[in-house]
């Protein structure tokens, strides 16, 4: 008699709009997994996971969900939560700074603001998730770790404390179906016959689909066709970008969240079934930026083409992270901020910060934290709040 496998158990740590999404695309998904979330407040995330049960059973599918209560500063409760729990995938949708509130201050601020880019909100990223993976560690738990909080950067300062994630999500796979669908259309192909292997950070991933351009950011990209790579000089890479900006643009911002959940879904099915799939994420393996990765039933796999070793992948984003405001994730773990970005940070936030190391994440974060509520309130946004 055939053994019968064991079910996949995903443990969803945070329950707020990405969490609570990806939530909704597992229980829709007729997947053969359980499912349980950890939340500080499981009586608030119960009304939560109805809403998710209630559209999953309109749609035909009926899982459980277990909630359990799991607070990330205490690190020895939530060890405990693990080894009660026995999660096979744990996904941190945590953070102490969603990259959306910063785009509530008002034009004027925001755009001051958003000169330093993405990487210099990296200690708040960085905190929640270093305390899950000492949890991890403290357990001493198998469980796959998925990270969604800037996993690009933080994964890789991580990784020198031996707290990396296996992976993380959302930011390269995010352009991924828009250069696909830009892709089939100058090949005259449908999208399902095109494949990409693409190599970028969080920058250009973020920047090319809004703007049509990369502003010099490296990557690298390949495309192809039933199988067969296309030759690079028969697909003009500014035609394709200006086409994901433009025929294939999508809503994005809070609005367009639904991206980020979906390429969080696949990435965490991938690890359920283990059937071989790639899916583009961050920081796997604590490197920084974005790659294709190949989920096999051995483990992660960085998904090269041919024309690519990983040492010039792995060079070409730590060149276009410095195009969202890191300099450098040194070996010790320290990250460090461009000139510009640390500058920004002085002249508008009035927080002089160049480095610090992952020991440092906490009170870094705190300081961060307190210099933006004042300059929020001082640009006329009371309520803008960092978690």
């Amino acid at each position: 008699m055939a053994r019968k496998e064991h079910r996949k158990k995903i443990l969803i740590v945070g329950q707020g709009v990405l969490g609570g999404d990806v939530l909704d695309f597992l229980l829709q998904s007729g997947a053969d997994i359980e499912v349980a979330v950890g939340a500080r407040d499981p009586d608030k995330a119960l009304h939560r996971v109805n809403l998710a049960r209630y559209t999953a059973m309109n749609l035909g599918f009926s899982n459980a969900v277990d909630i359990v209560p799991i607070d990330l500063k205490n690190v020895e409760a939530t060890a405990e939560r693990l080894l009660q729990v026995k999660p096979d995938i744990v996904f941190n949708a945590t953070t102490l700074h969603s990259w959306w509130v910063i785009t509530k201050l008002p034009p004027e601020a925001f755009k001051r603001l958003d000169e330093a880019r993405g990487g210099i909100w990296t200690p708040m990223h960085q905190v929640l998730i270093r305390r899950l993976m000492k949890a991890v560690r403290l357990a001493n738990s198998d469980a796959v770790v998925v990270n969604a909080s800037y996993p690009d950067v933080v994964n890789a300062s991580l990784a020198a404390e031996g707290l990396a994630p296996a992976v993380g999500i959302g930011n390269i796979a995010n352009a991924v179906p828009g250069i696909r669908l830009a892709a089939a259309h100058m090949l005259a192909l449908p999208p399902s016959a095109i494949d990409i292997r693409f190599f970028a950070h969080h920058y250009l991933s973020y920047r090319m689909p809004s703007t049509g351009g990369t502003d010099g950011a490296p990557y690298h990209l390949s495309v192809y066709a039933n199988g067969l790579e296309v030759p690079r000089d028969e697909i003009d890479h500014a035609a394709l970008f200006s086409l994901v900006a433009g025929r294939f643009r999508r809503i994005k911002g809070l609005a367009g969240q639904s991206v980020t959940a979906s390429s969080a879904t696949a990435m965490l099915l991938a690890l359920a079934r283990r059937s071989g799939d790639v899916v583009h994420a961050p920081g796997p393996f604590g490197l920084v930026g974005g790659y294709p990765v190949r989920v096999s039933p051995d483990g992660l796999l960085v998904d090269l083409p041919a024309n690519l070793t990983l040492d010039e992948a792995i060079a070409i984003n730590r060149e276009c992270q410095r195009y969202d405001g890191i300099e450098s994730v040194d070996e010790d773990g320290t990250v460090r901020f461009t000139e510009v970005a640390a500058s920004v940070l002085n002249e508008v936030l009035g927080y002089d910060l160049q480095a610090y190391r992952p020991q440092e994440c906490e009170a870094r974060a705190e300081e961060l934290a307190a210099h933006f509520a004042r300059f929020a309130r001082d640009n006329g946004t009371p309520d803008a709040r960092a978690s």
